[in-house]
């Protein structure tokens, strides 16, 4: 496959070592990551639940949640390209650095009593813009680090580092919010943040730069990455695919505590999420350990119907102990979608341009979320409770098979987007280009074996 023009990349020092050099400074990365993904757990937990109890409102919820999610998420693209530009591990330290910015002046508002949700709102979006950087500069540094044949069980580590802010922070978050409020949520963050930049700036003197060599400004360079996918029309397709399954998570992220608080209390909800999560560790620890060796479409496919049914069965029951089971379930399909979307693209794209492909692509599947975010409260707050009130309109028919109340309209649009993420299962195995990065990805774990 054909790199495009734009920019010539200096061979980083990485590709110089040796298979098992690489995979020891990936797991150094990976273990700080680590550490990031409970701070950010924790407050993202914590925020969901006091804006929550404030208003009660999912609409306020929702907002929130976009507010962290969407500069991010358009700034994603810049951030990959910096991260071809210049040393990535000096980009990730850097976007952790300052993401921290956002958490003190929210931390501040709080203890001076100024944290509306629109100061919430403004706060998290300036942590979100420093950490949009982050992000595809360590997607990158897994490629320049590793070799195909490590590419699926590295992404289940890093699926395993993801499942920490779901299986430690949502219990532990609940306990401190319960007993000791937001503030120490937020203190608590702001420490792993330190932590991980300290040992960022530690891995950075053993294991060197990666430094690119551009020829031209930032403007050429995004283009380039447009161009490749572009020419690349299969992994816009895989890309687009993934779009309509965060559309999909949107939903059931936004959606799930305000739900589960209708039915229990935050200590409820975090021991429910973060049981739940334990299938999200179970899953990542299996692809780590036994990496997904066959046709990764097959996987993607599978994954989602499993997905979708069990956020059907989540929204038709009112029982938190079998939303906490059928949670448990739908979370061991993830690691296995995250991991097959990042292995079939991964092994298409140059390292040249990893960095801005893969902020191209953070943008175009994250448009998903952003959509789920702006729609869902409302449509919660405005037309689907209302409708599964007892004397509502549906209070006759379909809520005499999920009953009716205030958790239940959310309980229909769960459904809903059950049917969606079945869909999608059903489609993939039907669309050339999927099978055509599957062929790709074989041919480049065979070329691999034969040097």
């Amino acid at each position: 496959m054909s790199e495009p023009t734009g920019a010539t990349a200096t061979l980083p020092p990485q590709r110089r070592r040796t298979p098992a050099d690489g995979y020891r400074a990936f797991m150094i990365i990976w273990a700080a990551q680590l550490v990031a993904r409970v701070g950010n757990g924790l407050t993202a937990f914590g925020l969901a639940v006091h804006v929550y109890q404030q208003t009660r409102s999912s609409t306020a919820v929702a907002v929130v949640m976009l507010a962290a999610f969407l500069p991010g998420v358009l700034l994603t693209p810049l951030g990959g390209v910096l991260a071809d530009r210049f040393d990535r591990r000096l980009v990730m330290i850097l976007g952790d650095t300052f993401s921290a910015i956002g958490l003190v002046a929210l931390l501040v508002s709080f203890r001076h009593g100024l944290a509306s949700v629109a100061v919430v709102c403004v706060c998290v979006a300036l942590s979100s813009i420093f950490t949009s950087v982050m992000d595809p500069a360590y997607r990158a540094t897994v490629t320049d680090l590793l070799t195909p044949e490590q590419y699926t069980r590295a992404g289940g580590l890093v699926q395993l580092a993801s499942a920490a802010q779901y299986l430690i922070s949502p219990a532990l978050a609940g306990l401190l919010m319960a007993r000791s409020g937001i503030q120490l949520v937020l203190v608590l963050d702001i420490s792993t943040l330190i932590v991980t930049t300290t040992c960022m700036v530690l891995v950075r003197r053993t294991i060197g730069a990666t430094k690119q060599s551009a020829q031209h400004g930032l403007r050429e360079e995004l283009t380039a990455g447009v161009s490749f996918l572009v020419r690349h029309r299969e992994i816009t397709v895989l890309m687009v695919l993934a779009t309509l399954v965060t559309f999909c998570l949107g939903f059931l992220q936004t959606l799930l505590t305000p739900m589960l608080l209708e039915l229990s209390d935050e200590q409820t909800l975090g021991l429910v999420r973060s049981g739940a999560a334990v299938g999200l560790l179970v899953s990542s620890l299996v692809i780590s350990l036994r990496p997904m060796r066959h046709r990764q479409s097959t996987y993607l496919s599978i994954a989602l119907a499993v997905a979708g049914i069990t956020v059907a069965a989540m929204g038709i029951t009112v029982d938190v102990v079998w939303i906490g089971i059928f949670t448990f379930l739908f979370f061991l399909t993830l690691p296995v979608l995250n991991t097959s979307v990042e292995v079939l693209a991964r092994a298409s794209i140059p390292n040249a341009v990893q960095g801005r492909v893969w902020g191209l692509m953070g943008l175009i599947s994250q448009l998903g979320y952003i959509a789920a975010y702006a729609v869902s409260g409302v449509l919660a707050d405005k037309v689907f409770t209302p409708l599964l009130t007892p004397d509502g309109a549906l209070a006759d028919t379909l809520g005499r098979l999920i009953g009716v109340g205030a958790s239940r309209g959310i309980g229909l649009m769960l459904v809903l987007v059950a049917a969606g993420l079945l869909v999608v299962a059903v489609a993939i195995p039907r669309l050339r280009s999927i099978a055509e990065l599957d062929t790709h990805l074989r041919q480049s774990t065979a070329q691999t074996k034969e040097i």
